[in-house]
């Protein structure tokens, strides 16, 4: 388990970014024709903003919450601008799953909603 997280970690972004592409083609193989095209355009955002989402949790991990700020002469206290970004990038992962999940038919959106959910949730190299 820890070498495949060693693995993926020592991954390029972009090489990050083409794993969960693949992944997440995977969940969405059945989708109609008419429908893949756009779904490709979703697919490729959610899998930028998932990598994101982990590079901005790290940041997150390694720091603190609120951290000392100084301007000049003053020192404020403030938000991790990690965590301002995360708090922001989850809300456009949020949206673009539901935009790609809305592309199913009823049927299939619950089951992988669950899917889609458990790919963004499980820890990258975790036992299956």
């Amino acid at each position: 388990m820890p070498n495949r997280t060693k693995a993926y970690n020592a991954l390029s972004n972009e090489a990050k970014i083409k794993r969960k592409i693949t992944k997440i083609n995977n969940l969405f193989k059945s989708l109609p024709a008419e429908k893949r095209s756009f779904a490709d355009d979703l697919i490729y955002q959610l899998a930028v903003t998932t990598v994101t989402l982990e590079r901005l949790v790290d940041e997150i991990n390694t720091g603190d919450i609120i951290e000392l700020f100084k301007q000049g002469t003053q020192e404020l206290r403030r938000e991790n601008p990690a965590l301002r970004a995360y708090n922001t990038t989850i809300k456009s992962f949020s949206a673009l799953s539901k935009n790609l999940l809305d592309l199913l038919p009823d049927t299939a959106q619950k089951t992988l909603g669950e899917e889609l959910m458990n790919f963004a949730t499980k820890p990258t190299g975790a036992a299956k």
